[in-house]
C-alpha cells in the first residue's frame, strides 16, 4: 500500500499551499476564503475534512460569536467533524496515513485539580480544537493521544462526526438520575434535544418533548418521545398545565433544558414535579440571569444543576453506541439529513436557523478521495 512505502512524516497525497476555508468575521459575517494549509510539528496530524456538521454551538457563534471559541478575528471555526490522516508527525504511532477518524473537539490536561478529581469537564486547562469548516485540520498533540478515535468500520463520515454530540449528551444524562419508570421532559428539538430523546428511550422512560418546530416534534415522537407539546405562541401556565395532565397531575420528575434561553430555563423549574431534578444542559449567553421562585426550590426539594461538554468516559461511551448500526439507521441518519457544499455554509445555518433541517453535513466543495 502507498501508505506502507512513504515516511509516517510525509502526505499520502500531496498537499496544497493554500487550502478553502470558511472564516468568522463578526456576527452574521462569514467569509469563503483561501488560507494556508497548515503545518505540523512531530507530534500532530493533519486531517482532511471529509464531513463537518453545523451544530448549535456553531449556529450561536455564527449569530452572535464566541467568548471561548472565537478570540479574535477573522477566524477558523467549527469542531465536530470526521476525515482522513493525511500527514503524521514522526513521533504519532496512534495513527498511520489513511486511517479514517474523528478528532473530537477537546482535551482535559489530566493534571489540574478538577481532573486529578476526574471532573474532566471543569479542566481550568482544556484546550480547545477549532476550525474544521475548511479543507484540512492540524490536530494538535493533546487531542491526538487523549481524544481522536478511529471511525468504526461501515460508518459514513457525516454519521461519525456527530459524536461529540452523543458524548454530551451521555454525559448529561448520567447526572440526571434517569431511571426507569420516570418521566422526564426535554425541551428543545434541535440535534442535542433529539438525541436526548433518543438515548433516554432507551433507558424505559416516559419522554415529553417540548418543541416550537412541527416538523422537528414529529420527529421527536419518531425517535421515542411518548408526547410532544408545540410550545410556540403559548404561556408558560399553559405549558404548566399541559405537562401536569400529562403526569397525573404532579409534573416531570426530570426536566432537561437543551436550548440555552434564559426563559426556557426558569419554564424547566415552574414545570418539574415536587422532589425533581431540573438540568440546565443549554448554555445560555454569557450574563444572562434567571428567576428562580425560592418557595418551589427550597419547600419542593427541587435539584438544580449545570452539566457542561463531555469527558474522555463518556465519548469512549459515545463511540460504542456510535458503531450501532441499528442506532445509526434508526436515528443518527434522521437528524443528519442534508449534506451542502463548504462554501455554501452561510445557507446552511439560515436553513438550520428557520427549522427546515436539524443540522446540515458540511463537505469539502471539491472531495478527492483517498
Amino acid at each position: 500500500m502507498v501508505q506502507e512505502l512513504k515516511n509516517q512524516s510525509e502526505s499520502l497525497i500531496d498537499l496544497p499551499t493554500d487550502m478553502n476555508a470558511m472564516l468568522f468575521y463578526g456576527p452574521e459575517d462569514i467569509r469563503y476564503e483561501k488560507v494556508k494549509t497548515p503545518e505540523i510539528n512531530d507530534y500532530e496530524i493533519l486531517v482532511k475534512v471529509e464531513s463537518v456538521l453545523t451544530c448549535g454551538t456553531d449556529l450561536k457563534t455564527y449569530l452572535r460569536g464566541h467568548p471561548v471559541l472565537i478570540k479574535e478575528t477573522p477566524a477558523l471555526f467549527g469542531h465536530q467533524f470526521s476525515g482522513i490522516v493525511v500527514k503524521v508527525g514522526k513521533n504519532v504511532s496512534k495513527f498511520k496515513i489513511g486511517d479514517k477518524v474523528i478528532p473530537v473537539n477537546s482535551s482535559p490536561c489530566f493534571k489540574c485539580l478538577y481532573c486529578k478529581s476526574e471532573k474532566y469537564s471543569l479542566c481550568e486547562n482544556i484546550f480547545f480544537l477549532n476550525g474544521a469548516y475548511a479543507d484540512y485540520v492540524k490536530v494538535p498533540k493533546e487531542i491526538v493521544e487523549n481524544n481522536t478515535h478511529k471511525i468504526p468500520e461501515n460508518t459514513p463520515f457525516e454519521i461519525a462526526a456527530i459524536l461529540e454530540s452523543l458524548a454530551v449528551v451521555k454525559h448529561g444524562l448520567d447526572r440526571s438520575e434517569i431511571e426507569k419508570g420516570k418521566t422526564v421532559c426535554i425541551i428543545g428539538t434541535g440535534s442535542i434535544g433529539l438525541l436526548f430523546i433518543a438515548l433516554a428511550k432507551r433507558e424505559g422512560v416516559k419522554i415529553i418533548s417540548l418543541g416550537r418546530n412541527e416538523s422537528k416534534l414529529r420527529l421527536a415522537k419518531e425517535l421515542g418521545a411518548d408526547h410532544v407539546v408545540n410550545i410556540r405562541d403559548t404561556s408558560s401556565e399553559n405549558i404548566m398545565q399541559k405537562t401536569k395532565d400529562l403526569t397525573g397531575g404532579f409534573g416531570p420528575d426530570v426536566v432537561i433544558e437543551a436550548v440555552g434561553i434564559p426563559e426556557i430555563w426558569e419554564l424547566a423549574t415552574k414545570i418539574v414535579s415536587r422532589g425533581g431534578l431540573v438540568n440546565f444542559f443549554g448554555g445560555c449567553k454569557k450574563g444572562s440571569k434567571v428567576e428562580i421562585d425560592t418557595f418551589r426550590l427550597h419547600y419542593d426539594e427541587l435539584k438544580v444543576l449545570g452539566v457542561f461538554h463531555h469527558t474522555p468516559k463518556y465519548v469512549k461511551k459515545a463511540l460504542e453506541l456510535l458503531s450501532e448500526k441499528q442506532f445509526q439507521d434508526n436515528v443518527l441518519r434522521k437528524i443528519t439529513t442534508k449534506k451542502m457544499k463548504l462554501s455554501e455554509l452561510k445557507e446552511a445555518f439560515l436553513l438550520q436557523k428557520s427549522g427546515e433541517v436539524v443540522q446540515v453535513a458540511i463537505e469539502p466543495d471539491c472531495k478527492e478521495r483517498l
